[in-house]
């Protein structure tokens, strides 16, 4: 089953086992969950692990992968990703404007909606992938704010890919 679920990530092969691709996950996860939220991790490995379990998300494990995510953040970080969604979302994204609220679980429903509307989801959200055919160093080397301009969207797309690996891992 795990098999099945991580199959792919980590630039799994055939001949990589359960148990090989259950330790890079783990290895991941470890990495993400210690320390501040953007270390340990590469912008690089934040988007790529995004991009392999995003799709592999039910709306439902999107969310709360999102909202733990979110929920690690300080308040004044989360109030920040509310602003940065509502400004690149185009009218896109269902948040209040009220700045002081910074309820988790607020931003993982748009989040969610947004990627249920979006082809490209958050990746698109903050500039890179997606439709738009961008990728990682491009939009930020030609001024579309992408990931490595934007501490926060590292940890948003970091974040979501552990939580859904550790829940992929202990199924």
């Amino acid at each position: 089953m795990v098999d099945q679920l991580l199959g792919g990530l980590f630039g799994a092969q055939d001949d990589d086992d359960d148990d090989r691709r259950r330790s890079r996950a783990r290895d991941f996860v470890n990495r993400y969950e210690t320390g501040r939220p953007e270390e340990g991790y590469s912008d690089e490995e934040a988007y790529q692990n995004f991009r392999q379990v995003a799709g592999r998300l039910s709306p439902q494990e999107f969310e709360e992968s999102a909202s733990e995510t979110f929920g690690r953040l300080s308040p004044q970080e989360r109030r920040q990703l509310k602003r940065q969604m509502r400004e690149r979302g185009g009218g896109r994204i269902d948040l209040r404007d009220d700045d002081d609220d910074d309820d988790p679980r607020q931003l993982a429903r748009a989040a969610a909606r947004y990627r249920d509307q979006d082809e490209g989801g958050l990746a698109s959200l903050f500039g890179f992938g997606g439709g738009g055919g961008g990728d990682l160093l491009s939009s930020s080397r030609g001024g579309g704010g992408g990931m490595l301009d934007n501490p926060l969207a590292k940890v948003a797309m970091g974040g979501i890919a552990a939580m859904a690996m550790k829940k992929m891992i202990n199924r």
